[in-house]
């Protein structure tokens, strides 16, 4: 079974608010970095030079916060009881 397959068994509930939130004026190194890292590919950049997270479809396995740090998140916390990431297989 390949790793979108496996993916595509989770079950996602998003809460409202994003439990990422990004500092402002990331350099390319840092947009780089959290593309690069995340699992999920939540993070793509827009046609302004922006980075747009996509936390509905979060596997909170933290990588993002333990790779870039402060200096490119601004927060991160687990999503709210009752929301979040399912894994319902593997």
């Amino acid at each position: 079974m390949s790793v979108n397959e496996s993916l595509a068994h989770n079950c996602y509930h998003p809460a409202g608010e994003p439990h990422i939130q990004l500092r402002e004026n990331l350099s390319d190194e840092q947009i780089l970095l959290l593309q690069k890292i995340c699992p999920a590919g939540l993070f793509t950049p827009d046609s302004a030079g922006r980075v747009n997270v996509h936390f509905q479809g979060c596997l909170e396995c933290g990588c993002c916060r333990l790779l870039a740090g402060s200096d490119a998140l601004a927060g991160w916390q687990y999503p709210p009881s009752g929301a979040g990431l399912t894994l319902r297989f593997g």
